[in-house]
């Protein structure tokens, strides 16, 4: 087999690179993107599946469309145990990615940013240590909205089976919000403002206006102001994690949610608060979204569709299913009722001592696991973060 991949990869090679200086004739010499077209003369090779029979099909066409050895079509595909190597997300993880993976799918072109240097030594967090934080935020946290006074829940069904797209729940799962005094606050407000800066799905580059990048720094400005923060800050820069200056600090947490990285096809398309906080689709599949506020307002304007719920635990969290237009989240996991300060705190907590794993410790009386994944290992940009 590895002969057979490593054949097919040279014939991949030597196309791509004919293909490179000759200009407009490399869009139709080569079947990226092409595998089972519709038969056009004006072609000067062939990817669909009679090719083979007429003798003209493009030179890579066994490369890409028959053995799949290569990832020019296939990056962030689903995985499927039928495939000879792979181009998901997780593939470097699993050791099986096909040879041109990081070629084709992990981005050459990063916004660089200048940034206060971290730390070279930083002390170890022990699981008490963190369990102390952790309750000092959970405590601190002055902008909590409390479940039966600020808001209330309608469960409705519970779901067994993820995998089954059933809707169960006829309403909604939010049946009431004091939106007046919740939503009014300023780190909620500045939160909100930002919700619908980012297009849902993955592969488009997201352009960052001048206004845009005005409310990120409004929401990370307001935040920095809270309690919560000024734990967490005090934690890690104790630690040496973070810089000592607040403003230093202020902007590494900007690049760490607000950084910019490709998931698909090399855009610029995504950054560490999108997927957390507002959620993405790739692949057919809703993606991300860990905010109770954000579905709450995508659920009262129609976005979401509540399905049920798969869990409801202690102190705080609930795992549901949804629909986002055609599209299903099969489990979708939040904290309920914590402010937006509070979520950036614990999930950076965890990022930053914890990266690339779990997360656990106890916090008011229960114990907790939070996941956290940096952007391919880089540890500036946040992948996903969640309970």
């Amino acid at each position: 087999m590895a002969s057979r991949q490593g054949l097919a990869l040279l014939l991949l090679v030597l196309t791509t690179l004919s293909g490179c200086t000759m200009g407009t004739y490399r869009a139709t010499a080569s079947c990226v993107g092409r595998c089972g077209e519709q038969y056009n003369n004006a072609n000067r090779c062939h990817c669909n599946d009679e090719c083979s029979q007429y003798g003209n099909c493009c030179s890579d066409y066994n490369a890409i469309c028959v053995l799949q050895v290569s990832c020019a079509p296939r990056c962030g595909e689903t995985y499927d145990t039928s495939n000879t190597c792979h181009c998901n997300d997780r593939c470097q993880e699993f050791s099986n990615c096909c040879d041109d993976y990081s070629a084709f799918c992990v981005p050459t072109t990063v916004p660089t940013t200048t940034l206060p240097p971290v730390p070279s030594s930083p002390l170890p967090v022990t699981s008490a240590e963190l369990s102390n934080i952790a309750d000092d935020l959970w405590y601190g946290d002055v902008n909590f909205a409390t479940e039966g006074m600020d808001f209330t829940l309608n469960l409705q069904s519970y779901v067994s089976n993820t995998a089954l797209h059933t809707d169960s729940s006829s309403s909604r799962l939010f049946s009431y919000m004091n939106e007046n005094g919740v939503l009014s606050s300023p780190t909620y407000s500045t939160f909100v403002a930002i919700l619908n800066n980012y297009i849902a799905q993955t592969g488009n580059t997201e352009q960052v206006t001048s206004a845009e990048s005005a409310e990120n720094e409004a929401f990370l400005s307001e935040i920095m102001k809270t309690p919560v923060m000024a734990k967490v800050h005090d934690f890690l820069r104790w630690k040496g994690i973070v810089p000592y200056n607040e403003d230093d600090f202020k902007a590494r947490l900007s690049e760490i949610w607000f950084g910019r990285y490709s998931r698909q096809d090399g855009k610029l398309d995504t950054s560490g608060f999108e997927h957390v906080f507002v959620g993405e689709v790739k692949n057919g599949q809703v993606t991300g979204m860990h905010s109770w506020v954000r579905f709450y307002l995508a659920e009262k304007s129609g976005v979401f569709d509540y399905s049920g719920y798969v869990y409801k635990k202690q102190p705080g969290t609930i795992g549901v299913q949804f629909r986002w237009g055609s599209v299903w989240k099969n489990l979708g996991g939040f904290f309920l009722g914590t402010s937006p300060e509070f979520d950036v705190a614990i999930y950076t907590l965890c990022f930053l001592t914890r990266p690339n794993g779990q997360c656990q410790f106890n916090m008011a009386g229960q114990q907790m696991r939070i996941i956290t994944y940096s952007w391919l290992d880089r540890g500036r940009y946040l992948a996903s973060a969640y309970p």
